[in-house]
């Protein structure tokens, strides 16, 4: 495996993963819809929602974002934006979150 170069970190970038594995039944327009309405309005460096293409294992969406700095991504965290899609989400799917700078 190759060493990681450490040139993400020396960014200061703060990365925000989720893995959204819907619920049976659920409608994935519904909750792409919802993440695409919570989408950071200060302190981001780039925004990302996909729906997988390998769906073996159910329908999974991906959600990949970058902010300047952790503080940022605490704002946002914190704003009705994150809580409002966090409650439609939590109706919908099951999720897996990984965090790093």
């Amino acid at each position: 495996m190759p060493e990681h170069d450490g040139s993400s970190q020396a960014s200061g970038h703060f990365h925000h993963v989720v893995l959204f594995r819907l619920k049976d039944g659920a409608d994935p327009d519904c909750a792409l819809a919802a993440l695409e309405a919570a989408k950071p309005l200060a302190g981001l460096v780039s925004w990302l929602v996909q729906r997988s293409l390998d769906e073996r294992k159910g329908p999974v969406i991906a959600e990949l974002a970058v902010f300047e700095s952790r503080a940022a991504f605490e704002v946002w965290r914190d704003s009705d934006l994150h809580r409002s899609a966090a409650a439609e989400l939590s109706e919908l799917a099951d999720w897996f979150v990984a965090d790093w700078m």
